[in-house]
């Protein structure tokens, strides 16, 4: 299931959603769901801080690989963590293969890894 904590804060909604996407494996998901049934937790739902990836159909995505390449690629251009980065590379490559969507995941992980120099935070001296 993938959870984009829209919000500027780490949240705990049964399991940690740093900023961002994050995708709960399947034990977690179980663990998110029971957490949502918490009024203050459906409040962020309801307020479009915490939003379930939903692909055209409805159902809600595991997978980059089930979105259209628009809401595949706004997701990733806000997912921070390699290793969600990797495996979304993976899957696209596996089931869908759109260019687009690779390069914006190639283009996520430059920026990880060698960021602008403009937002690089330095030490004060």
């Amino acid at each position: 299931m993938l959870v984009h904590n829209k919000g500027d804060y780490v949240r705990h909604i049964g399991v940690r959603l740093i900023p961002g996407v994050n995708k709960l494996s399947f034990d977690d998901e179980a663990v998110f769901k029971e957490a949502l049934k918490h009024p203050m937790n459906q409040y962020l739902v309801d307020q479009g801080e915490i939003v379930l990836a939903t692909a055209d159909n409805g159902e809600v995505a595991d997978s980059v690989a089930k979105l259209s390449g628009r809401k595949a690629i706004e997701l990733i251009n806000d997912t921070f963590e390699l290793s969600v980065l990797e495996a979304f590379k993976k899957e696209e490559a596996a089931n869908a293969n759109r260019k687009t969507v690779l390069d914006a995941i190639d283009k996520q992980i430059e920026f990880i890894k060698n960021p602008p120099e403009d937002k690089i935070v330095k030490d004060e001296e």
